[in-house]
């Protein structure tokens, strides 16, 4: 059965949906936003090959909390060496999840080779385990059991856009995933705070209002 991005995020939020999910920028960005309806996660909308460092650092902070990191491809390969932490520092609560469709999506589609071979590395690495999924039902057996921390990929096939990837405000996504796990923000109480307009304004591809220059 084919597998798309869309329905192998929707996967993960099934399996973990407590998790806080910490995915790369573009594609994986758009089908967080997209399957959560913007929930309080932490959104990358810069900093290539990133993501999974700060999916370790966020682990490590909350360790009573699951974090998923969701990548490309592409991105697992700009910040390949940081599988090489997680196996040092051995989070019990982090699966990093390779949405592997072979290509840089967000930069024109060109082809990611060699193949990475996920599995194969996060087997080779003390500390680490790793499997991969064809399909959305091996993708919820494997979440479901791999020993954590894990590493996952997923075989894409099917070609869907999940929607735009516009900058996200990373003030504000910091902000949401502090109110997420309980922590102080700013003097900000976060159980009376409204709901932010400023994330979803944005998912809907509309920046956010200049300051006013008066």
């Amino acid at each position: 059965m084919a597998v798309n991005v869309v329905e192998a995020t929707r996967t993960v939020a099934d399996v973990f949906p407590d998790a806080i999910i910490v995915p790369s920028l573009g594609t994986a960005t758009s089908a967080t936003r997209l399957v959560t309806e913007d929930g309080p996660h932490f959104y990358f909308g810069a900093a290539m090959g990133s993501a999974l460092a700060a999916a370790l650092g966020l682990a490590e902070a909350v360790p009573e909390r699951q974090v998923v990191a969701l990548l490309g491809d592409g991105e697992c390969l700009m910040g390949a060496s940081t599988l090489w932490s997680v196996a040092a520092c051995r989070p019990p609560n982090l699966v990093v999840v390779v949405l592997a469709d072979g290509a840089y999506t967000i930069t024109g589609g060109q082809p990611v080779a060699p193949a990475l071979r996920l599995a194969e590395v996060g087997d080779a690495l003390d500390g680490l385990a790793g499997a991969s999924a064809g399909s959305v039902e091996d993708l919820r057996t494997v979440l479901s059991s791999i020993t954590q921390p894990g590493v996952v990929e997923v075989r894409i096939t099917e070609r869907v856009w999940p929607g735009p990837s516009p900058f996200v405000d990373p003030t504000e996504v910091v902000r949401r995933v502090r109110q997420n796990v309980g922590a102080p923000s700013g003097g900000l109480d976060s159980r009376v705070a409204p709901p932010s307009a400023g994330v979803v304004r944005q998912a809907h591809g509309r920046a956010p209002a200049p300051p006013d220059a008066t």
